[in-house]
């Protein structure tokens, strides 16, 4: 063993905030991935498709291998993007995972058909380079398929818990391998990666099958249609919903790409039993309404889901009606308050029944609550721990709960994006100096082009609309400028108001804008000075100031000038024309600021125009001179 070989554990997401789940694990010199997801954007991201992790430190690196735990988008979602700058890197996940995962890659065309994907099974080993021995454990979660992992180094185990809970009575056969984590435990555990997001919550997290205890005699409801929100990967819950329906005689429609997409894999691939009840979104009009279940996306209020245009008034199929019963499956995602209570909003003013986990017991997690914790730790007994996948007051929360733990001799160690915590040959851990990184945007077809700057740019827009100041200044026959202003607007003033007091008040506040602004640039022209940049600072500050003074808000103003004259300086001076070195010249703003779009250029053309004319002076002088003398 190298001296200078050390363990090197770098979380690049999902330690901070809930998403973007992605860590990496380093010995010697190769580097091991777990986990690539994306982050849906929070409520100052305004225009984010989505946030993925920055990969910038591993650009240099060995990657032998990318883990994944399970196939949620929050661990799989990036690894399109990741796959361009590695695209050799083999992938290991579990059949289902594997299975969501290539129906991702499958969107992009070939773009991926070379991915090296690899299925595993739970209690399968595999060895990863050099350092690197993997066994994959079963875990409970709220999709099938979960795995935690343990990876064998040269300095010791590492367990990475990935998202789990512990199930009693999981609604399928598949219960949590508490007997290989406690194996470990036995054998030694250096370092563990666990679970943080339900730290905050007391006791056991509740089991699956209590979900699907309440959900049967709930769909007995026979005065509207039923409306279900879930996440469109919890394959097992579907399967509560679908099971519900067909003991109350009801038909199933899914409404949702996503949803649509992963049942019928998870149908495919054996996990999921439709029993035969499912009808096209497109023909539910042709079945009684009290018989329709449809199960949708849009938990998290996302603007175009599903349930967010059934909310609106804007989806194909699926009208609401007075009666109709909404029932969300789910739990809202830290950050998502705002827009999910909007949504409901709406959904009311409809005349949905509204139905949640005030009334039913009609959701529960697929995270580890304290007890569930405290357990997982009781049987590991690791050295160290690392707390993972949360927002910060989740991973602090989870150092005190472990440290709390009487006659546990594991220290806990609080590590953020980018940091890096070192264990070396002694087993001694500390914290290194920490990696730069930043939040990648995909913005549309636009990915990590963006800076955070942006956001407040979007935001003023969102806060105060735009005012664009259309300007024109044409010459007329007595060589005076004719100025002419229009100001549009949006979101600023009360453009297509339909009360008279308001376009009164419009108007008014137009009519003054555009003289501020047309006294403004007239100012500018009866003291000659014309250069296009200066008039547009001078219009944007004039109607910044008339605005405020009016109603007290300051919009985004832009300015788009057109000279059909403007005077420049000319170098090219000759003894014909020393008395108009200002030559008017026809040309665009844009040719203007061309030739003049510095102060040091301006100087330039300044001081040869001056040296020209100081040698015509003298040459005139001379000439003078001589007359006078002959």
């Amino acid at each position: 063993m190298n001296s200078n070989d050390k363990i090197r554990i770098i979380p690049l997401g999902g330690v901070q905030e809930i998403g973007m789940n992605m860590t990496v694990i380093e010995y010697g010199n190769e580097v091991l991935v777990i986990d690539c997801g994306f982050m849906f954007p929070r409520y100052h991201m305004l225009g984010i498709d989505y946030v993925i992790p920055d990969t910038s430190y591993l650009k240099d690196k060995n990657v032998i291998g990318l883990i994944l735990t399970h196939g949620h988008e929050d661990h799989i979602g990036a690894i399109p993007h990741f796959l361009r700058n590695f695209p050799d890197i083999p992938i290991y996940g579990s059949r289902l995972t594997i299975a969501f995962l290539t129906a991702k890659l499958n969107d992009y065309k070939n773009e991926y058909k070379d991915a090296k994907l690899y299925e595993v099974e739970p209690r399968n080993k595999i060895q990863l380079g050099m350092n690197f021995d993997i066994e994959f454990i079963r875990v409970n979660h709220s999709i099938p398929d979960g795995m935690g992992i343990a990876i064998t180094t040269p300095l010791g185990v590492i367990i990475h818990t990935g998202d789990f809970k512990i199930d009693l009575n999981p609604t399928t056969d598949k219960f949590i391998d508490l007997y290989k984590f406690a194996e470990y435990g036995e054998n030694g555990v250096l370092l563990m990666l666990a679970d943080s997001t339900n730290c905050q919550k007391e006791g056991f997290s509740m089991s699956e099958s209590v979900v699907q205890n309440n959900m049967t005699p709930l769909f007995a409801y026979e005065d509207g249609m039923i409306i279900v929100a879930v996440f469109a990967s919890s394959i097992e819950r579907i399967q509560d919903l679908v099971t519900a329906a067909k003991v109350n005689n009801k038909y199933v429609a899914f409404s949702g790409r996503s949803l649509i997409k992963f049942t019928k894999i998870a149908q495919d691939m054996g996990y999921l039993n439709l029993y035969d009840i499912v009808i096209p979104i497109d023909k539910i009009n042709r079945y009684p309404r009290e018989k329709i279940v449809c199960i949708t996306t849009g938990t998290q209020g996302e603007p175009y889901s599903s349930l967010s245009l059934i909310a609106a008034e804007a989806h194909k199929h699926i009208k609401v009606e007075d009666g109709d019963m909404v029932i969300f499956s789910s739990s809202v995602i830290p950050g998502n308050e705002m827009a999910v209570t909007r949504m409901i909003n709406n959904l009311f003013d409809l005349g949905a029944k509204m139905v949640g986990e005030d009334k039913k017991l009609l959701h529960v997690s697929g995270h580890a609550s304290s007890e569930d914790l405290k357990l997982m730790y009781r049987l590991v007994k690791p050295k160290y721990f690392i707390p993972i996948h949360g927002e910060k007051r989740h991973l602090i929360t989870h150092i005190k709960l472990v440290e709390n733990l009487n006659g546990l001799d594991t220290k806990g160690f609080l590590l953020y994006n980018g940091d890096v915590l070192e264990i070396d040959e002694t087993l001694l851990a500390k914290l290194a100096e920490p990696i730069e990184i930043r939040n990648i945007y995909v913005d549309g077809k636009g990915v990590g082009d963006l800076e955070e700057s942006i956001f407040h740019d979007r935001e003023q827009l969102s806060l105060n609309g735009v005012v664009v100041a259309n300007v024109i200044a044409k010459k007329n026959k007595t060589g005076q400028y004719d100025i002419k202003v229009d100001l549009e607007s949006k979101g600023f003033t009360y453009n297509g108001g339909e009360k008279e007091g308001l376009i009164h008040k419009t108007e008014q506040l137009r009519e003054e804008g555009i003289n501020s602004a047309m006294a403004a640039v007239k100012k500018l022209l009866d003291r000659n000075k014309r250069t296009p940049s200066t008039i547009k600072y001078e219009v944007r500050e004039a109607l910044r100031k008339k605005f405020m003074q009016i109603i007290g808000r300051e919009p985004v103003i832009f300015v788009c000038l057109y000279m059909e004259h403007v005077y420049i300086e000319n170098a090219e001076t000759s003894e014909d024309n020393i008395d108009n070195i200002n030559n008017e010249k026809i040309i665009t703003e844009n040719e203007e600021e061309i030739k003049c779009h510095t102060k040091k250029k301006k100087r330039i053309k300044k001081t040869a125009a001056k040296k020209k004319i100081t040698q015509i002076k003298r040459t005139k002088s001379k000439k003078k001179k001589v007359v006078k003398e002959s």
